[in-house]
């Protein structure tokens, strides 16, 4: 390997290694407030964050980042895998494989006793969680995917799916992977129907439901910068109406 990709790899190892470090402290310093107020309960420590859901093909992580950015919050999309493996021990390659798949019942009862840098999806979707609440526990946070909207609080949560005609995600991905229309078309079907999959073992729900969202933002019509300016805009007026809820009643 080369010394440039090692030293980038240990680069991120070590960032990874110190959010978490970070987010640790931060919510030990939480915990204590807590006890001493002895008022808050621990959903009360948690931040609002966005949970999006989306189709492949949307860009919804390119999205992410510019909604975090207009916010001021922070993203977690496969920087959550990078946390995961650097954090609890795990091989990256070995959580990618797990990652919103449609893990095989084969992989699932023998894959660790055949190779131990294997992964159980479960194990991976409970530490999963454990991550998702710490780091909202830290700080606001937009989080791409993996059932984050069934994880975290609700009340304190906005919930938005990303979704566009096919033919527009197949052309997204071709441009993105530079690769043939049947490529891309295999890949966009296959990955919808791992995320579905997924969603519906661990959450037991149908992730193309329109009622779990908050908003359902087609791609279709709406132009890229108009989508940010509109997820912005919603989720500015969730957190009004969170906040002006959790308000006291003088009455």
């Amino acid at each position: 390997m080369p010394k440039s990709t090692t030293h980038s790899n240990r680069g991120l190892s070590q960032l990874a290694e110190r959010q978490m470090r970070n987010w640790a402290l931060d919510l030990q310093t939480q915990r204590r407030l807590a006890e001493q107020t002895e008022a808050l309960e621990p959903r009360h420590i948690v931040h609002p964050y966005l949970a999006i859901s989306r189709e492949a093909g949307t860009d919804a992580g390119g999205i992410a980042r510019e909604v975090a950015t207009r916010c001021g919050w922070k993203v977690l999309d496969d920087e959550l895998l990078d946390y995961m493996a650097e954090h609890e021990h795990m091989s990256r390659l070995a959580l990618e494989f797990v990652d919103e798949r449609a893990v095989s019942w084969f992989h699932e009862m023998f894959g660790k006793l055949l190779e131990q840098q294997l992964v159980s999806q479960a194990e991976y979707v409970s530490r999963l969680g454990k991550i998702m609440l710490l780091a909202a526990q830290h700080e606001s946070t937009v989080i791409v995917g993996r059932g984050a909207r069934f994880i975290l609080p609700r009340e304190l949560g906005f919930a938005m799916r990303v979704i566009a005609p096919l033919k527009q995600r197949i052309t997204s991905i071709m441009e993105r992977r530079q690769c043939t229309e049947r490529e891309a078309k295999n890949f966009v079907e296959t990955t919808d129907r791992d995320r579905e999959q997924f969603i519906e073992r661990y959450f037991h729900h149908r992730v193309a439901d329109p009622h779990l969202y908050d908003i359902v933002v087609n791609l279709a019509n709406i132009p890229r910068q108009d989508a940010v300016e509109l997820i912005v805009t919603e989720l500015k007026r969730h957190q009004q109406r969170a906040l002006a809820n959790r308000r006291p009643n003088l009455n």
